[in-house]
């Protein structure tokens, strides 16, 4: 059999050139890039959603170390109690209300955290724990600080017909409290003022 000396131009070969391949691997490589981006973007945002619970969760767990101070200083601390300046068993003289140091740092700043009081140390409260009972890094610590006596109310402030001096209608505490949420690195640290009357 003999090949017919003209063929069609459809039948004839062309040399493959492979613009097409060099198309649908570029198209591939954007794509590729779309899609790691995308989804960096969704785990720099899962980390982000992740940090802003813990915080809450840190925040909670503050909150509710305030509330049990607040039932502590209620229940266990009256003036007599053992406030020095030292801040022995998380009951605190503040520093500026000595004479030594009057203008000294807060003790917040300087304070060893682990010779506070823990949470439900002096109430009993049960350990708070976070999201789906998951235990916090830490339970939160605070400690109390005497401040000066509040003056007495108007019309009492002074003394009259030689009587004595009028009792103090109330006490103020600063209750300073340290909260970690379900990791170590995330604390958050709040400061509230108890009267006792």
């Amino acid at each position: 059999m003999s090949r017919p000396a003209h063929t069609p131009a459809a039948l004839r070969r062309r040399p493959a050139r492979g613009f097409s391949l060099i198309v649908i691997l570029l198209m591939m490589v954007a794509l590729a890039m779309l899609a790691l981006g995308a989804m960096n973007s969704s785990i720099l945002q899962e980390r982000m959603v992740g940090n802003a619970r813990d915080q809450q969760v840190a925040l909670q767990a503050a909150e509710s170390a305030i509330r049990d101070a607040e039932i502590d200083i209620e229940l266990n601390v009256n003036a007599a109690d053992g406030f020095v300046a030292g801040c022995a068993n998380g009951l605190c003289i503040a520093p500026s209300d000595t004479r030594d140091n009057p203008q000294s740092a807060p003790l917040w700043q300087t304070i060893n955290w682990a010779a506070t009081r823990a949470y439900g140390s002096r109430t009993g409260a049960p350990a708070l724990l976070g999201p789906g009972n998951v235990a916090l890094a830490a339970q939160p610590r605070y400690f109390v600080e005497n401040l000066p006596v509040l003056p007495p109310v108007a019309g009492e402030s002074m003394s009259i017909g030689g009587g004595s001096t009028p009792a103090p209608r109330a006490r103020a505490y600063r209750i300073s409290v340290r909260a970690s949420g379900i990791r170590a690195s995330t604390v958050v640290m709040l400061q509230s003022v108890y009267v006792k009357q």
